[in-house]
């Protein structure tokens, strides 16, 4: 071998090995960061710049007498007072004011879109960005509302000659369809990411017995041809009890029933999750998965607490370690998870990934995200955390 291609051969090796030791160093920081919480305290705050706290967040002042109700929704904080909506952005300043005849709010939001209706009453508003995209009234009593990130919206419908009534809107607040029910209780409904499917879960109370139903159904058959409109029910044991659903992606709806979480499509079902007596908390809401909150034991009378995030295909599972803090309250938001710790705030995303940390010297009252912002809500303001 020539002596040019033993010094080529040579560099070429220390390419490679240079290669080999960079992989292995970031490969043993990430296993770092994943299992030592005060290394990745350290990498969050002095590297990553992700930790915040009220010295340095913009605040909006709310008066606690007026009750108000405070959400986010996208890049929103939105506070409702005395039938005004008034929508904030990151740096503190009103983007809109809309009157809205609101006075207990039921609100879901998705995306860009948030629907906001009278509980128990019969006002509905789809609001998206600093407008209300339309209003109506129904009849009979708005009992729960979902809007999806399309800006298509279902609204369940109580006090009327049927049990239950599922009414089916477009983004322009055009009633598409109505879903008559006689004979079961409608308690959730969910519309999908394509806008083809609505699931409606449904209880059966007539017996001795309690018995849930989800229904999926045809957009498209339900404006045509509604006495077939159903295309796949799952029927659940006795004494089951379905309490929330959420679409992820075009055609898989979890639904989250008293013990368990089930995938239900259009032509099949399967067991996700069956919850255990270590679950503190569980949702369903992730734009792609769910969350499930855990306590491990740490000693005789001490737990540990994690995040484990399962995405609903089974593909993935990451894990948030908080050790030794239990969160007081938590709100999630397409991809996001904000956790109250009670002097202190976590927002993490369903990777398992610390987004922001906010510490404070006083006891936070809550917790509200948005996709792309947050609030930590005290008695008398609102702290604004830029995602």
């Amino acid at each position: 071998m020539s002596e040019e291609k033993k010094i080529k051969s040579g560099a070429s090796g220390i390419k490679i090995m240079i290669i080999c030791l960079i992989a292995i160093s970031i490969a043993f920081i990430f296993a770092r960061y994943i299992t030592d919480e005060d290394f990745r305290y350290t990498i969050d705050t002095k590297i990553l710049k992700k930790e915040v706290s009220e010295e340095n967040l913009n605040i909006i002042e709310i008066d606690s007498d007026t009750n108000p109700s405070i959400f986010a929704y996208d890049k929103y904080i939105a506070i409702l007072s005395k039938n005004k909506l008034t929508e904030y952005t990151s740096d503190g300043k009103i983007a809109a004011q809309l009157d809205v005849n609101i006075s207990v709010p039921l609100v879901e939001q998705s995306g860009k879109y948030m629907i906001l209706a009278e509980k128990d009453g019969q006002k509905i508003y789809l609001i998206s960005g600093t407008n209300i995209l339309w209003e109506g009234k129904v009849e009979g009593s708005i009992s729960r509302v979902n809007v999806n990130r399309n800006g298509y919206v279902s609204v369940i419908l109580k006090n009327t000659i049927y049990k239950s009534i599922v009414a089916f809107y477009d983004v322009s607040g055009k009633e598409l369809f109505r879903k008559y029910i006689s004979t079961n209780y409608a308690v959730c409904s969910a519309v999908s990411m394509n806008n083809k499917y609505l699931a409606i879960g449904e209880i059966d109370y007539s017996g001795t017995i309690i018995k849930s139903f989800i229904n999926i159904i045809s957009v498209d058959l339900a404006q045509t041809d509604s006495a077939n409109s159903v295309i796949y029910t799952y029927e659940s044991e006795n004494g089951e009890i379905i309490t929330g659903i959420n679409y992820h992606g075009k055609n898989t709806a979890a639904c989250m029933f008293n013990n368990y979480i089930q995938k239900v499509t259009t032509d099949s079902n399967e067991r996700l999750y069956d919850f255990t007596n270590n679950d503190v908390f569980v949702d369903i809401n992730l734009k792609d998965g769910f969350a499930v909150l855990d306590k491990q034991s740490s000693g005789l009378f001490s737990y540990e607490y994690e995040i484990k995030v399962k995405s609903t295909n089974g593909k993935s599972e990451n894990l948030y370690i908080l050790n030794s803090d239990l969160p007081k309250s938590v709100s999630v938001s397409g991809n996001l998870l904000g956790l109250n710790l009670g002097n202190e705030v976590q927002i993490i995303n369903s990777n398992g990934w610390l987004v922001k940390k906010y510490t404070s010297n006083k006891q936070i009252s809550g917790i509200v995200v948005g996709d792309s912002i947050a609030g930590v809500v005290y008695k008398n303001r609102v702290e604004i955390i830029d995602l």
